[in-house]
């Protein structure tokens, strides 16, 4: 039995956490801001739904040329890069004196956060074990969660103290240091010299599938987008992430304008609902890597999970029509739960069907694309049918609709391995 001693690998996993939680930070404090971003700017819903999508636009560009340069150069030098130059966007969103600025700070923020998902997973294929990939695949998405939960309360006091603007320019000094640290502690599990020996020749020995085909070609972009499978893995991702979006962006000026919540009581409950999810996403992951075995990683167990998990976040239909204030709060953050965990599975589902290693930063670039390619759709559809229609009921249905398509799209798609020999069949 392994000692605490040769569990060391995940203080990478945390790290990763907490890379991914500084980046949600900076992207909730723009939905924190909201109601004084839309006085300031006089904008209305709509407009304000598409400014906020405007970093996905940067965001879906830089993907796939992040994701290569990831497979060529590595997570020590792409990822704190991309820290830094987001927490410049950060700091700028609060210098804003006009929507231009504002604008080019959005493009800056979603230009360097493209990086997080397909550098994180190359990190997570290069540091956990196959049997591993799950739990490690869900601290990384975890951050998706943590950084809401934490940083609307920490958003709303700072914008409360001393306004809106600050709350930019602090959030985004503490991306800058965490970058730079970064670059100084990681490396691979090869290099690492606060491993014990034991630990490496783990890491080594199991953090790629025993099913892994001897001399699987590396795969081009063009290569895989011939596939079913990555089509399958990215309309997953896309039908999950657009209900993340919708809540990311617009959660607490849902809770202001339905629900009658100031700033810091916006902030705390967006923080509660967003911390219990958090927990109980990393939870399911845990659970999916003890239901898969080595020998049924493709056999279908972690899609089929995806495909339920995408199902258990229909709910969010009846939140319109739920009055009691308690029960909105669990309602929200069952939802958030569920469409997290489904995020993080299909990412390990991912994992799972790479069979060659030196393509993963082109695979999780493309599954983070199709996520992203519906989230940039997300706020602007939600803020102009909150406008036409006076209320989210309509958000709400298109987003169930999604997560229908997904459930379908995960267990009938996303079944081959992302190998050549696919391309022929």
């Amino acid at each position: 039995m392994r000692g605490l001693t040769d569990n060391r690998r995940f203080i990478i996993a945390f790290g990763l956490l907490l890379i991914i939680t500084l980046g949600y930070i900076d992207r909730v404090n723009m939905s924190v801001a909201a109601p004084h971003i839309i006085d300031q700017f006089d904008l209305s819903t709509g407009q304000f739904g598409l400014i906020t999508s405007v970093f996905n636009w940067a965001y879906i560009v830089f993907l796939v040329p992040v994701g290569m340069m990831a497979d060529r150069w590595g997570a020590r030098l792409i990822l704190p890069i991309s820290i830094i130059v987001w927490s410049l966007g950060a700091g700028l969103t609060g210098g804003a004196l006009g929507l231009t600025m504002l604008v080019i700070a959005r493009l800056l923020l979603g230009a360097g956060e493209s990086s997080v998902y397909p550098v994180g997973n190359l990190v997570v294929r290069e540091w956990a074990p196959s049997k591993e990939r799950g739990i490690f695949t869900g601290m990384l998405n975890a951050g998706a969660l943590v950084g809401p939960a934490v940083g609307a309360v920490i958003a709303a006091y700072l914008i409360a103290a001393w306004g809106w603007r600050a709350s930019f320019f602090i959030l985004g000094a503490a991306g800058i240091l965490v970058g730079i640290v970064w670059s100084i502690v990681y490396t691979t599990p090869e290099k690492s010299r606060w491993l014990t020996n034991t630990e490496r020749q783990f890491i080594l020995e199991n953090r790629d599938s025993p099913i892994t085909p001897d001399g699987a070609a590396k795969l081009s972009v063009g290569a895989l987008l011939r596939m079913r499978t990555i089509w399958g893995l990215m309309i997953t991702q896309g039908c999950a992430v657009y209900t993340n979006y919708l809540f990311l962006s617009f959660l607490p000026l849902y809770l202001t304008t339905e629900k009658g919540l100031k700033d810091v009581g916006s902030g705390w409950v967006t923080g509660i609902t967003y911390g219990i999810a958090a927990v109980g996403s990393v939870g399911i992951a845990y659970i999916s890597d003890r239901a898969v075995k080595n020998t049924d990683v493709l056999s279908g167990s972690r899609r089929k999970i995806v495909s339920l998990t995408l199902l258990l976040g229909l709910p969010l239909l009846a939140l319109p029509w739920v009055g009691n204030f308690a029960l909105v709060v669990i309602l929200i953050s069952w939802i958030l739960l569920v469409i997290t965990a489904a995020i993080t599975l299909n990412f390990a589902l991912a994992g799972d069907l790479t069979t060659d290693k030196s393509s993963g930063g082109r695979v999780f670039a493309l599954v983070t694309f199709g996520g992203n390619l519906f989230g940039l759709l997300a706020p602007i559809i939600t803020g102009y049918l909150v406008d036409w229609t006076s209320g989210y009921t309509a958000p709400f249905l298109v987003a169930g609709v999604l997560l229908l398509i997904g459930s379908f799209t995960s267990r009938y798609l996303s079944n081959r391995p992302l190998q050549r020999s696919e391309v022929a069949a």
